[in-house]
């Protein structure tokens, strides 16, 4: 089961080079990679 308020948790961690993608438990990995994604796409427009 993944929990939403895990995944900007999750995004930050990565994000902040703290965690690695691939060390996130499996169900959060495609999760955190469209937020990191979206937060990206964001911050272009």
């Amino acid at each position: 089961m993944v929990y939403q308020y895990m995944v900007p948790v999750y995004g930050l961690l990565v994000k902040a080079s703290a965690r690695e993608i691939d060390s996130l438990p499996k169900q959060y990995q495609v999760p955190v990679a469209e937020y990191l994604a979206a937060e990206v796409e964001k911050e272009g427009k």
